[in-house]
């Protein structure tokens, strides 16, 4: 279902609404943004308020509304009615719909784009030296949300390797309790979560350059570099003892990890930054939780990271819709709501991490913002394929594994089998 929120409303309590820039007219035209964050949950509620602060200054109402599956948002670009802006997840996505985009070098300067996000995160979601889209926001997904009090009451030290991290979750199964909280249902989109560990360990065992020959499909599903950070999954989730109500995975969803990993249920649970808004969205301390990176399987790629995040594009090049871009692409955007939401992580570099109100939020974001400087930032995988594998066929394998519908080898062939030619 699509939910509808006018910012204008929300501006009103900011005070006086600007009058219209130069260049739009004495009545501004509305700016339809459509996008994947719920109002009513902490991302969604802080974005609404980092939009009516824009309302506020430029007197530009704008009409927010959410989107179900990666369909549901083809369907709206396509259609009669398009909003002017979209917001998604997958940078693969914003490439398949690039003839019908806003070239945003025509909204801001691409040098300055390069500088604020780095020419990698740009060129993702560039077709053709068009720049389709551009980051509004990161996360960090190589993480491991623990509670220190309970490590240090139990003696655990944190794992430096993956085999360290076997051995520690061996070592919990053998004291009585269990090491994994991996409940992954997320509606139509269930299987990410599983898509993540698989990035994770293929990255930390083959490195950066292999992993981007994987998402071009240069290196295949069926190659076994792949095939063996798919075992080493299968291996985290079906180990006897390791998760917590096993069974469940596929069905209960993903949000409530905090609560058994909270109550002691379970003690580490694979998550990005964006865990953090769920613990507080839930009322529980963030500073009970820590994490720690998700230990890499070969130490030569140690220092590499894996994350995810949120394009923005732009279908119409009316005043009001480019001056909205430039204020999301600007190191302003966030500062006033979107900085309080713990695991939310501003990409552009120019802005200021002193503004995160909680100390772990500030360390995901400065070790996001020095990856981004050196070169050794990665995305999502599953977010840089075509579609009809990354949000497809890829989470499907994902839930076919963990309810053991398919196996292995059916599973990675399927896979590739889904590639467009």
């Amino acid at each position: 279902m699509r939910r509808h929120l006018t910012v204008l409303v929300a501006a009103t309590l900011l005070g006086a609404v600007a009058a219209p820039a130069a260049g739009m007219a004495p009545t501004p035209e509305p700016v339809t943004v459509v996008g994947p964050f719920q109002l009513g949950t902490p991302e969604g509620d802080a974005l609404a308020a980092e939009l009516a602060v824009f309302t506020a200054q430029q007197g530009v109402p704008i009409i927010y509304e959410t989107y179900g599956p990666v369909e549901d948002l083809f369907d709206l670009v396509t259609g009669p009615e398009p909003p002017d802006l979209i917001l998604s997840p997958q940078p693969g996505t914003i490439r398949e719909l690039a003839p019908h985009l806003v070239d945003l070098s025509g909204f801001v300067n691409p040098n300055i784009m390069n500088r604020d996000f780095g020419e990698y995160l740009i060129d993702l979601a560039s077709v053709d030296g068009v720049v389709a889209g551009a980051p509004i926001k990161v996360d960090l997904k190589s993480l491991v949300w623990y509670r220190p009090a309970v490590f240090e009451a139990e003696g655990y030290d944190v794992p430096q390797s993956f085999d360290e991290l076997v051995a520690l979750s061996d070592q919990m199964v053998a004291n009585g309790q269990v090491p994994w909280c991996n409940w992954i249902e997320s509606g139509p989109a269930t299987g990410w979560m599983g898509t993540d560990w698989v990035e994770d360990l293929l990255l930390g065992a083959e490195g950066p350059v292999v992993y981007d020959e994987w998402v071009d499909h240069t290196v295949v599903f069926q190659d076994p570099r792949v095939r063996v950070a798919f075992e080493r999954f299968q291996f985290m989730i079906d180990a006897a003892g390791y998760v917590f109500q096993r069974s469940l995975m596929t069905l209960w969803p993903f949000f409530e990890n905090v609560f058994p990993l909270a109550f002691g249920d379970c003690l580490m649970h694979k998550q990005a930054s964006f865990f953090a808004a769920f613990i507080q969205g839930f009322g529980f301390d963030l500073g009970e939780f820590s994490t720690f990176k998700f230990p890499s399987v070969n130490q030569e790629f140690g220092d590499s990271v894996l994350g995810g995040g949120v394009y923005v594009a732009a279908l119409n090049e009316r005043e009001e819709v480019r001056l909205l871009v430039r204020y999301m692409l600007s190191q302003r955007f966030g500062r006033e709501a979107l900085a309080e939401v713990g695991g939310w992580l501003l990409p552009n570099v120019r802005f200021d991490t002193k503004r995160y109100t909680d100390e772990l939020t500030r360390s995901f974001a400065e070790i996001v913002q020095a990856a981004l400087l050196a070169g050794q930032y990665r995305f999502d995988g599953s977010d840089l394929m075509p579609p009809e594998v990354g949000a497809g066929t890829f989470w499907q394998g994902i839930v076919d594994l963990v309810d053991a519908a398919k196996t292995l080898p059916e599973v990675l062939e399927d896979i590739d089998d889904s590639w467009p030619s």
